[in-house]
């Protein structure tokens, strides 16, 4: 793995610390217990910023993009989505993980062909589709009703499902624009 030193500055360390600070903070985190839409932002959150530091700073093998993957999909079954909103100490390493996995993302994806940048964002794209559907429609779960220890209820996963549509759709947007800009120069 390669840092890059000279890249160790404000500007490089301005966004992902910002975001950091949005999601680890005592009310942020307070929210989250009982706001499912909140802490599915905050995965968001966490992971963005992991990413924009991985990428910026570090280049490392294409293989860490594996962790990065896995670290998200961990956090997304029903069971540990439930055990991170719960309880604390699974929630801190739930943080910890998805920032890490971000920054595991973000150092390999320039290793990554183009190709391959595509197929992982239409799988990223299509697996938080089903993620969001799944909780649109209420899939149980993802809730109280299936594991009584979990701090959200069936009535919360509508509004979660539409905020994770929101994300993506912006992701979405400024990914196309960038690409848009890059292909014509502008």
């Amino acid at each position: 793995m390669k840092v890059f030193k000279d890249r160790l500055n404000v500007k490089s360390l301005a966004i992902p610390l910002a975001l950091l600070v949005i999601a680890i903070n005592p009310f942020t985190e307070l929210e989250e217990f009982s706001n499912e839409w909140l802490y599915m932002a905050m995965h968001y959150v966490l992971f963005i910023a992991g990413f924009i530091l991985g990428y910026k700073i570090f280049k490392g093998s294409g293989l860490f993009i594996l962790l990065g993957i896995a670290s998200a999909v961990f956090w997304h079954t029903p069971l540990f989505f439930n055990l991170g909103g719960a309880v604390l100490w699974i929630r801190i390493i739930e943080d910890s993980s998805l920032f890490f996995g971000g920054m595991f993302a973000g150092l390999s994806i320039s290793s990554l062909n183009n190709a391959v940048k595509v197929l992982l964002f239409v799988l990223w794209m299509a697996g938080d589709s089903v993620l969001s559907v799944i909780l649109i429609v209420g899939w149980p779960p993802y809730s109280n009703e299936v594991y009584p220890f979990s701090p959200f209820s069936e009535g919360q996963e509508l509004l979660t499902g539409l905020v994770m549509f929101g994300i993506m759709t912006v992701i979405f947007i400024y990914i196309i624009v960038k690409l848009v800009r890059g292909i014509f120069n502008i």
